[in-house]
C-alpha cells in the first residue's frame, strides 16, 4: 500500500506537471511521481505529503536550497505547507486522485496518487544541488522535470513506457489530466 503525489503548476499560460527522475535503481530512465509506502499510521492523504517533502529533500518549500537538507525537524516543518495546498486543490476538486490498476486479483496493488496545484518553482537551482552534491547531503540524486499537459498526454498516448509503472498504471489517469487543464481554462 502507498501513495503518491503528482504536482501540477500553471506555467506562462499552460499547465504543467511536475516529475523527477533518478539516477540509480530500478526506476532510472522514468518519470516518476513523488510517493513510497505507507508509514505506520499513516492515510493515503498523508504518505502522498511527507513522500513529496522527503523526495525533494525539502529543496521545493526552501528559500535557501544550499542549506536545505531533510531531517525529521525540517520534514515535519514543511509538511503543514503541502497539507494546505492538498486541501485546498481537493477541496474544489476531490476527484483529482487517481488509484493504480489492481494487477494481480489476489495481491491487488492499493496506491493512490493525487494530483495536487502547487506554486510555480523554477526547478534549475534545485537540479543544480542535486547534480553537483559531493558530499553525500542527499539520499539519492534525483531532476525534477516539468512536462506539460499535452507532453503528459501524448507519452500516455504513445510513449508510456517512459513512465514509472505506478504512474502508467494509473486509473483515469488521461480523463484527470483533461480535467485539470480544462478546469485551468487553458
Amino acid at each position: 500500500m502507498g501513495a503518491g503525489v503528482i504536482p501540477f503548476a500553471v506555467i506562462a499560460g499552460e499547465v504543467n506537471f511536475l516529475f523527477q527522475k533518478t539516477f540509480t535503481g530500478r526506476k532510472v530512465g522514468y518519470f516518476i511521481d513523488f510517493g513510497g509506502g505507507l508509514g505506520q499510521g499513516e492515510n493515503y492523504r498523508e504518505t502522498a505529503i511527507r513522500e513529496f517533502v522527503e523526495e525533494t529533500e525539502t529543496m521545493y518549500f526552501s528559500n535557501d536550497v544550499q542549506q536545505a537538507k531533510r531531517t525529521v525537524e525540517s520534514v515535519k516543518n514543511q509538511i503543514p505547507i503541502v497539507e494546505a495546498l492538498f486541501d485546498e486543490t481537493l477541496a474544489a476538486h476531490p476527484d483529482w486522485c487517481c488509484r493504480r490498476a489492481p494487477g494481480n486479483p489476489l495481491h491487488p496493488k492499493q496506491w493512490h496518487t493525487f494530483f495536487i496545484e502547487f506554486p510555480y518553482r523554477n526547478i534549475d537551482v534545485l537540479n543544480r544541488e542535486w547534480e553537483t552534491d559531493t558530499v553525500g547531503r542527499f539520499k539519492k540524486r534525483r531532476e525534477l522535470v516539468w512536462l506539460s499537459g499535452n507532453e503528459l498526454l501524448e507519452i500516455y498516448d504513445h510513449a508510456p513506457d517512459k513512465l514509472w509503472k505506478r504512474v502508467r498504471q494509473l486509473e483515469n489517469a488521461k480523463k484527470t489530466i483533461h480535467s485539470i487543464v480544462q478546469s485551468k481554462g487553458l
